[in-house]
């Protein structure tokens, strides 16, 4: 009688946690898709930015010769793309290239092949995109080592920061580096160890992502504990010195032999980073949500945003502007990798199920999605598999109407697993915690 008790107490809490709903939001109304490059021009990982509020695209072209291109709004349409890297450079094809943007001040950075070992390089552009100057090495000229998967965001300075892997040159030993600049990318600080107060060494095959706010910087990454790959938050307090803090931010551990190959992405929500990552732990890959603290990065809670049962989701991006979030990822749903959209202009309690924002008139898969929001506008960008291209869409926000959501009743750091798994997060130390003595 008292492990029934006990079990109906669980249900309960479980139930508790959420429940689905009716509420009044916004809608979004489409364009007409736009194919933005195709075929021997490129068609490799878009990204997406807006410049003075108009999209500006950034892709690879991964026929010889390796080049990363950008295509631009003109009021009416996206002019020719063009190259932006010199040739000769070789973005690889394996990974980027990445873009960050404050006003018209642009910062892309891509792993290169070009040199003996492979390694981070970065070009910049002060007018908007109009120009862009030579390419500008970040990683270490000094330290024999190979360099991958670099990222970038920018300060509030407009000056850039960007992370990448480095590993020795039989891919052993990696570590998340983190360099800062004080001139706007013309030189950079010292090579930081962003990782190193990690309990493990980061996934060998993992992207990490970098935000900043004032004298903060923020790492997101994962993990390699003996095959235990979970994600971490690692912050600076000081500019990019030194990172002292790390947290691992998972319910579950995920044990994985082999690479997982994923990346996790954060916005600023208040106090708080909004987190978007894939996980395996629970036996089903899926896109999870995180809410961290910006100061103790504790995490409030992990939730699935579009839960289906034996549906690999991956490659989740976030974008936010106030209350209004915006979350895309890929999955095979229908039985093709497809690209979806969960959104919620009123926090983030009221995230509606995903749904497809790709041109339904062309079958066959569709990858990378990547976006960009301001101004009651969503861009979307994303890799027509069939149609080798790259295709553009915009988004509305028009008039209320009744969408299905879930609502999390509480942000509850309370989650457990009736399988048995281990939990980072467990239901018997929130009732240690709340016992009444």
């Amino acid at each position: 009688m008292k492990n029934i008790k006990k079990n109906i107490f669980k249900t309960f809490l479980f139930i508790s946690f959420f429940v689905f709903y009716n509420t009044q939001a916004q809608q979004i109304s489409f364009d007409n898709h736009i194919t933005v490059s195709s075929g021997n021009d490129g068609f490799g990982r878009p990204r997406i930015v807006l410049v003075n509020d108009n999209p500006l695209i950034i892709f690879r072209n991964n026929t010889s010769p390796k080049t990363i291109k950008l295509s631009r709004w003109n009021g009416i349409g996206f002019d020719t793309a063009y190259n932006i890297t010199n040739v000769g450079v070789e973005p690889s094809s394996q990974d980027g290239p990445e873009i960050a943007v404050k006003g018209d001040t642009i910062y892309v950075v891509f792993s290169s092949s070009a040199t003996l070992y492979s390694s981070i390089m970065m070009i910049r552009s002060f007018d908007g995109g109009i120009t862009f100057s030579d390419t500008i090495r970040v990683s270490d000229t000094n330290v024999t080592q190979i360099c991958r998967m670099g990222n970038v965001t920018v300060d509030n300075l407009g000056n850039p920061i960007i992370s990448y892997m480095s590993y020795t040159t039989f891919f052993t030993n990696p570590k998340q580096i983190v360099r800062t600049s004080s001139n706007f990318g013309t030189t950079f600080n010292t090579a930081v160890v962003a990782s190193a107060n990690a309990p493990a060494e980061p996934c060998e095959c993992c992207k990490s992502s970098v935000i900043a706010r004032n004298n903060k910087i923020f790492l997101l990454f994962r993990v390699n504990d003996n095959n235990i790959r979970n994600s971490h938050i690692a912050m600076s307090d000081n500019n990019g010195l030194s990172f002292d803090a790390v947290n691992d931010i998972d319910d579950y551990n995920w044990i994985l032999n082999n690479c997982p190959a994923s990346i996790t992405n954060g916005v600023f929500y208040g106090d708080s980073i909004l987190i978007v990552k894939k996980s395996g732990a629970t036996g089903n890959n899926e896109v999870v949500l995180t809410s961290v603290s910006q100061s103790s990065l504790d995490y409030s809670y992990n939730r699935n945003i579009d839960e289906i049962p034996g549906v690999e989701q991956r490659y989740p991006e976030i974008v936010n502007n106030g209350d209004s979030i915006f979350i895309v990822w890929e999955d095979n749903r229908s039985g093709v990798q497809n690209c979806y959209l969960s959104y919620s202009t009123n926090g983030v309690n009221n995230i509606s199920d995903g749904f497809s924002f790709t041109d339904s008139t062309n079958s066959g898969p569709k990858f990378l999605p990547h976006l960009a929001f301001n101004d009651g506008k969503i861009h979307l960008v994303y890799i027509d598999y069939l149609q080798s291209s790259i295709k553009y869409v915009k988004g509305y926000l028009t008039n209320p109407t009744y969408i299905n959501q879930y609502k999390f009743e509480k942000n509850n750091n309370i989650n457990f697993d009736f399988l048995g798994r281990n939990n980072n997060n467990s239901i018997l130390e929130f009732i240690l915690k709340n016992k009444k003595y």
